[in-house]
Parts: C-alpha cells; structure tokens; sequence
C-alpha cells in the first residue's frame, strides 16, 4: 500500500516526484563555472595578460567547488595552465574562486595594480560570476610540519605509543619513513609511516612495521580512539569475521590519533566499479562474496555490546538533512520548499515505521570504508562512531553501493544537459539495486532488522546525495541520484 494512501493530509506521490524533479538539472550559471573550456574561453579575452598574448592559458581545471555555510556563493580552487610564448614551458597557477548566485549582488568593480599571478591579485569575471584571486598562503594544521620531520616524528611516534599502549613499553624506533595519505588544509592529515626498528633488544617482539597517523582540527579524534579502544576490547577485536586497526595512542594537546594497519588490496569501492566493468560471473562472485563478508562483518560490529558514543536519532539525520537543503535553498532561491512534501512524507514514515534497538553504530559506513585483503576485510575510519538504530549505517551503505556503481562509469568532466534516463542507466541501477538488495539479505541472516526502517532511512541518504551534486557542482552525478531516488520512492516506499 502506498505510504500517503488513506492519508489526505500528506502529499501524494506525484506531487513528492514532481517537486524533486526541480533539483534535476543544475543551471547553466553554475555548470558553466565548471565547463573548463569555457571557463578557459571566457579568461582568455578578459585577463589583459591572456588576451595581448602575454601568456597563453592552456586549460583550467576546477576543483572542490563547495557551497557556502551560509549559502551565499561557491568557493573552490582554479588551477590554470600556464605557458609564455616561445619557451615551450608552462606552469600552474592557483587561483581561489568564488562563484556569484545572480540574485546575489556582484562586487564592486575591482582595480588592482599587480599582474596576474602576483601577490594581491583579482578579478571579477561578471560572465561567470565569477571572482578570482591569488589564495593566501596555505593554511595547515600546526603539527604538520613536526609530523613530516624524519626525527621529530620518529620520537613523537616512540613517546606516544610507549606511554599509550602498555603492550609496547619498551619499543624503541630507529627509523620512520613518512607518507602522506590524505591532506585537507587546515582541517585534516593522515600520514602512514613505515617504521625499523633496532636490532638489539627487540628479539621476539611483534612491533608494527606500519602505523597510521591521523591530526583534526576538532574534537573528533579522541572520539574515535575512545571508540576504537573500547571495540578492541570487545569480540570484534579478535573477530575472525572482520579486522579493524589497533588503538596505539591519543595526544589530546596535539588532537593526534596513532593507529596500526590493516593489510590491504583494495576497498570495496575500487572492487565495486572494476567488477562492474568486467561484468563477468567471476568477478561479480566475488563482488558478492566480499558483500557478504561485508555484511557479516557489519552485524558483529552491531553485536558488540559498546556502549559508548554519542546518541544518534532518525530525528537528528532528519534535522541535518533539512539544513542541508536550507543552506542551498539559500543560493537557489528557485529550490525553496521543492523538497518539502518529500520531507513531510518521511517525517510521517519515520513516525509510523518504530526503530529497531540502538546498537555499535559506524556512522559514516560506506564501501571505501571497507578494506580487502586476499579474502580477509577490514574496517576504518571510526571518527563517527555513535549509538544508532542500525539501519542507519546499513542504509548509508547500500545508497554508497548504487551511488558508487553508478559513478564508476561516469565521467565527471562531461557535462550533460538532461538527466540520464535511457534504458542502459535503468539496467545498471536494476543491477546494482540487487547488489545493495543481497547485502541486506546478509545481513539480515544474522541480525534481524525493519526492512522498512532501512528503507525510510534511504530514502533520505539518497536525497542527501542529490543535494550534495549541488553542493560540489556534480552534474552529471546529479542525473543518477535523481534516478536513484525517484526509482527509490517508486519501488521501496510506495
């Protein structure tokens, strides 16, 4: 039965569809802030240094572009190839960008006395509305510098662990090797470091040869080492269904978090889109088998009796979703209250549907989040972990899965300019839904759980995913969430 029959106060499903379709296509003032050709064009003949033939302005690439927390514009950086005429070289120069919504007020005319790629230097492009300008230098976290010290690190590492972890007291490191893994400027680094050790006194001794080292701007580190420890405790440490990463050490006045390593191949990710691509019964076997241990895995992590971390509600993830919405109704005016009868059906569904019991939740549970290695898997990334209802992290799961799958054949760079409805794109979501379908059904093998509960809560992950196309200018990202949800809507809620 449909979830709006017998209910002539909620929208109907025909109102709720109709209303998304106006988040189905991005508009043409903000695919083009994207369009690097384009972009390239438009730069050539307002920049006096490209336009005299100064220099010449090979491409231009952006990237990371993101909304506002208040809503009023786009930020993201520009990278622009640069060559000087008859010296066969060429450099990249990188700008910060801010795009203008049009029922935002454009900046005041801007005159500057430097030539571009100077210090001090902007522009406003009014046929993008677009404003441009050298960014300051780097904004990084404070410890960095001391991290990537080959020395420094190497005791900071040995100080931490011995005073943290009372299994490795007397280890004693002679050399650490720094690798940069994920860099996000000012906010967040991972390092991993290949570490030797002296020869004398270690004999017998199990030290690791890999650690992994995480730094926050917040607070989120020591969440996760709380966690983290206290799942090392429990049944999932010794699990022989799942790995996660030993708990090494925490420094609060530093917000550094020191972990082991979990051997790896590849992420489930990566095995999502080459199965896909190899499309043979091989390689989709073992997509199932890695899907299956995934959900097996989920479920001991579920049953681990950890009772720690924050309370998270349906009402919460509800609440977010609808800032989410706010914050870009705000630069898109044209957006405002099109996601409303959406949100009133689930609201309703949310009420009407009860929760299953919280258990050990993950929180950010995606397949990148699951390691593999020669038949074994491994989770990470615990910096979420909370006291959920558990179809919360199955339920972010499977939309990641479709979502995943979806985007290993896109191609970000292209730019469609209707969504992509054809038979192809209908066959490929039909397939991965059946994937993301047997997760469940493993899963539920071993823990029961409210299939419609999970369903409920998809509904608005996969909305989550439609406004964050928005959000990073994903065109052709948006053309499947829209499907996704649509078909979604159809075929689970209805």
């Amino acid at each position: 039965m449909s979830a709006t029959a017998g209910r002539p106060d909620l929208p109907s499903w025909t109102t709720i569809l109709s209303s998304m379709r106006k988040f189905a296509l991005l508009p043409d003032w903000l695919v083009g802030a994207v369009q690097g050709e384009r972009v390239r064009s438009v730069l050539t003949s307002c920049i006096p240094e490209f336009a005299s033939g100064a220099l010449i302005l090979q491409d231009c690439r952006a990237k990371h572009l993101l909304l506002s927390d208040d809503g009023s514009g786009w930020t993201g950086i520009y990278n622009l190839t640069i060559a000087e005429p008859g010296t066969g070289q060429s450099r990249v120069v990188r700008l910060l960008g801010m795009l203008i919504p049009p029922d935002q007020g454009a900046p005041d005319a801007i005159a500057v006395a430097v030539t571009f790629g100077s210090n001090g230097w902007r522009t406003y492009v009014p046929e993008l509305r677009l404003l441009l300008q050298m960014p300051l230098a780097d904004s990084q976290l404070e410890i960095l510098p001391q991290l990537t010290n080959l020395e420094q690190a190497r005791a900071l590492l040995e100080l931490s662990i011995r005073t943290h972890a009372l299994a490795y007291h007397t280890l004693r490191i002679e050399s650490c090797r720094p690798q940069v893994l994920r860099y996000h400027p000012g906010l967040r680094c991972t390092i991993g470091y290949h570490l030797t050790y002296a020869s004398d006194g270690t004999a017998g001794h199990h030290w690791p040869t890999f650690v992994v080292v995480k730094t926050y701007d917040g607070d989120k580190g020591r969440n996760a080492y709380g966690c983290m420890q206290a799942l090392w405790d429990s049944p999932l440490g010794t699990s022989a269904a799942v790995r996660i990463a030993e708990p090494l050490a925490y420094v609060p006045e530093l917000k550094l978090l020191v972990q082991g390593s979990i051997p790896t191949e590849q992420t489930l990710q990566a095995l999502i889109g080459s199965a896909l691509r190899a499309d043979t019964p091989e390689a989709l076997a073992d997509l199932d088998d890695y899907m299956r241990k995934a959900a097996a895995g989920l479920a001991e992590l579920h049953s681990a009796g950890v009772g720690i971390g924050k309370v998270h509600y349906w009402e919460d993830e509800l609440a977010g979703a609808r800032a989410f919405v706010q914050r870009l109704t705000a630069a898109v005016p044209g957006l405002a209250r099109a996601a409303t009868p959406l949100f009133t059906c689930l609201e309703s569904l949310g009420t009407a549907c009860p929760p299953d019991p919280l258990v050990p939740t993950h929180g950010t549970f995606r397949p990148s989040q699951v390691l593999l290695d020669h038949g074994q898997i491994g989770f990470i990334d615990f910096d979420s972990f909370c006291q959920a209802e558990p179809a919360m992290d199955l339920a972010l799961f499977r939309a990641a899965t479709i979502d995943m799958g979806m985007s290993a054949f896109d191609k970000e760079e292209a730019i469609a300019t209707e969504p992509a409805m054809h038979d192809g794109h209908i066959d490929r979501l039909i397939h991965l839904e059946a994937i993301a379908d047997r997760f469940l059904a493993h899963y539920t093998a071993l823990r029961p759980v409210s299939r419609r509960r999970v369903a409920v809560w998809e509904a608005l992950n996969i909305l989550e995913l439609v406004v964050r196309s928005w959000d990073r200018v994903k065109p052709v990202r948006l053309n499947h969430t829209i499907l996704m949800l649509e078909r979604h809507l159809c075929t689970q809620l209805t």
